[in-house]
């Protein structure tokens, strides 16, 4: 059964921060449905609150949780959601991605969203799965995200320090043939959600074997 890698930006309003951030979380971790699976869920530095990142299994129910797990909170004033349909994920980095709910142990994490000249697309996308390995940086996964009108691909880093995140966005990421733009969205704090079979499950739905276009 295919299987869709959902982002959702969360925008809370202002002096409701705690309390509905607190009843998101809390639905989101008690949600019993089989149409989403919510993998982890961040607080942002800028541009949203929360991001939740998840599994669609149905994606015709995708509006349903939106609406009745997040929307319907008290505080919460908007959501916006990418939707990825293909991708790779690097399993070796997601698996360790349990570490980022310890405060002993979280490193630096950013999403980096790529603008990619039209015609591009394919060739970028390519060097974006093919980013080489760095001493303080990972990459976790790369979205296609052609459909979406914020951006064109969505890369997950984790690294040491956010100024190697940085670092290697302008290195390796805005140095690459196609791409004419980047944004780089920090996070503040991880609360993982998903089970080890969650995370198979992420891996095998977008393998790394599968790098064309």
């Amino acid at each position: 059964m295919k299987q869709y890698l959902a982002v959702v930006d969360i925008d809370i309003h202002a002096n409701q921060d705690e309390t509905t951030r607190e009843q998101v979380l809390e639905n989101v971790r008690n949600y019993k449905g089989s149409a989403v699976t919510p993998l982890w869920i961040n607080w942002l530095r800028m541009r949203a609150d929360l991001r939740l990142v998840c599994l669609v299994d149905e994606l015709e129910h995708f509006d349903d949780f939106l609406i009745d797990e997040i929307r319907g909170v008290p505080g919460v004033r908007g959501t916006k959601s990418f939707l990825a349909f293909d991708g790779v994920v690097h399993g070796d980095v997601i698996d360790d991605i349990s570490l980022q709910d310890s405060p002993w142990s979280r490193r630096a994490s950013a999403t980096a969203m790529i603008h990619i000249e039209p015609g591009k697309e394919r060739a970028v996308y390519e060097a974006l799965v093919a980013l080489p390995r760095h001493n303080e940086v990972e990459v976790g996964y790369v979205a296609k995200l052609f459909h979406c009108h914020v951006c064109d691909a969505m890369v997950l880093l984790i690294g040491e320090r956010t100024a190697s995140l940085s670092g290697y966005v302008m290195s390796w990421i805005r140095s690459i043939p196609g791409v004419t733009d980047t944004q780089v969205v920090s996070t503040l704090d991880w609360k993982v959600l998903a089970k080890t079979e969650d995370l198979i499950a992420l891996c095998q739905s977008f393998p790394e074997t599968r790098t064309n276009g």
